[in-house]
């Protein structure tokens, strides 16, 4: 059956289709959030899978209506969703640097729904040399609403074993690829060193 705009909302599962690797699923969140799932398989059955205990490989802000070829089949029928919490931590567009003449990063706290108003600025300014497993870890906050910059970069993941959203080498030219299954911190792991350092 065809996948229709009106069928990507909130819980919705989909599976997409990796060239030359098989099908992965990804699940619309709330606030305008796609969560892309490191499930890799040959077949696009999906039967009976929980997405609680399976790894999300990225967590992204997306303009669902531009998705609709992204996608091969709806499964939410077939499929435990995912009702972990999302991220609370994200990167969001900050001062020019004055070593590249580009505009750098920032990390904000979020709430449920993003409003910038709102945000929290945790560090204002991040560096490649001082903050590069947080510009690793956390996703940017820009919509992607591209199919092919999605596929693409779940299809890099799996033939080099780097998850990379490519707009941070655009804005951090300076900043090395992670090194191969790099793991990334969580957003609960980084409020706790906060915490610790704190003290």
């Amino acid at each position: 059956m065809a996948i229709r705009k009106k069928d990507l909302v909130v819980d919705a599962v989909f599976s997409i289709s990796v060239p030359d690797h098989g099908y992965v699923l990804a699940q619309f969140r709330n606030d305008c959030r796609l969560d892309v799932f490191d499930c890799l398989r040959k077949e696009d059955l999906w039967g009976g899978i929980d997405l609680n205990t399976v790894p999300v490989l990225f967590n992204i802000t997306v303009a669902s209506h531009r998705l609709v070829k992204l996608f091969s089949q709806e499964v939410t029928d077939v499929v435990f969703i995912n009702n972990r919490p999302q991220p609370i931590l994200s990167l969001s567009l900050g001062e020019i640097r004055s070593s590249t003449k580009l505009q750098g990063l920032k990390l904000v706290k979020r709430g449920e729904v993003y409003d910038p108003n709102h945000s929290v600025t945790i560090i204002p300014f991040l560096t490649p040399e001082a903050h590069q497993d947080i510009l690793y870890a956390f996703e940017c906050l820009s919509m992607i609403g591209q199919p092919e910059i999605i596929r693409e970069r779940i299809k890099n993941y799996y033939e080099t074993g780097i998850d990379w959203d490519r707009q941070k080498s655009l804005l951090y030219p300076d900043l090395p690829l992670p090194p191969k299954d790099y793991q990334k911190m969580t957003c609960e792991e980084f409020m706790a060193l906060r915490e610790e350092y704190k003290k």
